[in-house]
């Protein structure tokens, strides 16, 4: 009995020497997490852990410090540049970012090979991880969990490899695109971008009828402050910053001729759930008293009979 009994020990020591050995050498593997070409980086412990508070688009977001990081390698399709429209896709990718790290604590890494560590723009250039699986009292070393929020964006269509300068998974990044080319997925997907610049062109059409059935023009709000009536306008541009959606008429929100139908949070719960994302790309008629902000004519919706979706 007293042998059997050293035996057990025996055999139990030597599971848990197998064990520790197994997760002394490859502590991702044996805690189940699986991080993408990331077996040979000797830097994924070095994780700098913050708070995201917003996201602005599918490639950028706001720290809770109000710095904000542009993910390296990757290059989402445009919804907020003043100077452009609305591109395919990108409400898309923007919307994917906000539901993955929106709110959340995610893990910061610099590039190994860069030297320059912020944009034109001052903002920090980063890889970024989610669920993350230890974090140090430091603040600084951590171990990354296997969700690549970067490379996640371009393997599953929502963003392009931004290779126009070198970065430690160009290649890596690059076949991702390859790959989800090839798998028609995301913002490859060619017959449904069509039938999505129909419908937008079909709209910016039907907005160039303002000024019949006794609707205004946008560029002419301004004109009518103070009195009750209907502006018909395609939506150009959308945003919701979660106290109030603003809904333009311009690219360039600061134009002087832009008109915007601004739901404030207290009325949110009348419209559509997410307003910003429903009635972008549509053409629609704004009932309301016409106020001005900024030398710009905008009416406050206060319930969803001042909006009609024009078909």
């Amino acid at each position: 009995m007293e042998k059997l009994t050293l035996g057990k020990n025996k055999q139990f020591i030597l599971i848990v020497f197998l064990f520790l050995s197994l997760v002394l050498s490859n502590p991702l593997q044996a805690m189940g997490t699986s991080q993408p070409a990331l077996h040979d980086d000797p830097h994924i412990y070095e994780c700098n852990f913050q708070a995201v508070s917003r996201v602005i688009d599918g490639d950028t977001f706001e720290l809770s410090d109000g710095k904000k990081v542009r993910l390296i390698g990757v290059d989402t399709p445009e919804t907020l540049d003043p100077r452009k429209h609305v591109q395919w896709f990108g409400r898309e990718a923007s919307k994917k970012l906000k539901q993955w790290i929106d709110g959340q604590t995610v893990c910061l890494r610099k590039d190994r090979d860069k030297t320059i560590k912020t944009d034109k723009y001052g903002r920090l250039l980063r890889y970024v991880w989610k669920h993350t699986v230890h974090r140090s009292s430091s603040n600084k070393a951590g171990l990354a969990g296997g969700f690549f929020v970067n490379a996640e964006l371009i393997k599953h269509g929502y963003g392009f490899a931004y290779t126009r300068y070198p970065f430690q998974y160009l290649e890596l990044f690059r076949q991702y695109e390859k790959d989800a080319r090839q798998g028609n997925m995301g913002l490859w997907k060619r017959d449904k971008q069509e039938i999505w610049e129909r419908e937008v062109k079909k709209n910016r059409a039907l907005a160039k009828t303002c000024g019949n059935s006794k609707t205004l023009c946008p560029e002419y709000a301004k004109n009518h402050i103070g009195k009750h009536k209907t502006v018909r306008f395609f939506i150009e541009k959308s945003y919701d910053d979660s106290e109030s959606v603003f809904l333009n008429s311009k690219n360039n929100f600061k134009a002087h001729d832009n008109f915007t139908a601004v739901i404030f949070r207290i009325n949110r719960n009348k419209f559509p759930e997410y307003p910003a994302d429903f009635y972008w790309g549509k053409t629609v008629d704004i009932t309301g008293f016409i106020k001005e902000y900024k030398g710009r004519a905008e009416i406050i919706l206060k319930n969803n009979s001042q909006i009609k979706i024009v078909k």
